[in-house]
């Protein structure tokens, strides 16, 4: 990644908080299922990327740095904060919120909205990678950007994380549904609130084609989108 933090680079981001969607991007959000390597993916797209950039003009790459960012306003841990933006609403913890006049731990609401606000303010920017945390939602609006999604069947995952983790087959098989359950509520709001369709403009399986030949792949439709 670039010298440069979230931080810094955010403080320079449209003081005035306008949005300037004609001159957005380019950028890239990835969306992957549970075992497919988004990340890698990001990894491998930023250096075919940064190859050909100027030195002034180089892309970055975010994912956790975007949660963190979010800690650093409101003082609270990422973990707290990532568990939030997943949790269903308390209707009765939101009712005495909402009067104690306390300012307290945001909602998962309003995390997810500053998550999103976040993730446009990037993609105006441009020549980032956006990984997860909804960012493929939260851009569907917006021109010179590229969407990827990573899919393959459960039986592939399964080995691959049990490989990444060091767990059985069996242990794999928990970790895919505890985090299939935790997203399960995220991808019904974000469906609901995000709803194009097709999804995503390219979607991969990640148990036929390599992740090099993806990044490949994803970076010939960049440049046939005249992205760069």
């Amino acid at each position: 990644m670039a010298e440069d933090s979230l931080a810094r680079q955010m403080s320079e981001i449209h003081a005035n908080g306008e949005e300037d969607l004609a001159n957005a991007g380019p950028f890239v959000a990835i969306s992957r299922e549970f075992g497919c390597g988004g990340f890698s993916l990001g990894l491998l797209l930023l250096d075919l990327l940064n190859d050909e950039a100027k030195p002034t003009e180089g892309w970055q790459i975010y994912h956790k740095e975007i949660l963190d960012s979010l800690a650093q306003e409101t003082d609270l841990a990422p973990e707290i904060l990532e568990r939030r933006r997943r949790q269903k609403p308390g209707l009765l913890g939101n009712f005495f919120q909402s009067f104690s006049g306390k300012k307290g731990v945001p909602s998962g609401l309003e995390i997810r909205n500053r998550m999103t606000a976040i993730l446009r303010e990037l993609a105006i920017e441009g020549r980032c990678i956006l990984i997860g945390q909804g960012s493929v939602g939260a851009t569907a609006d917006m021109p010179n950007g590229l969407s990827v999604r990573l899919e393959a069947p459960e039986e592939w995952r399964l080995k691959q994380i049990a490989f990444r983790e060091g767990l059985s087959e069996t242990q794999a098989k928990i970790r895919i549904a505890e985090e299939m359950e935790k997203r399960e509520y995220l991808q019904k709001i974000y469906e609901r609130r995000f709803s194009r369709k097709p999804r995503c403009h390219l979607t991969f399986d990640c148990s036929v084609f390599s992740l090099a030949q993806i990044a490949t792949m994803v970076y010939r439709a960049i440049k046939l989108k005249k992205l760069v």
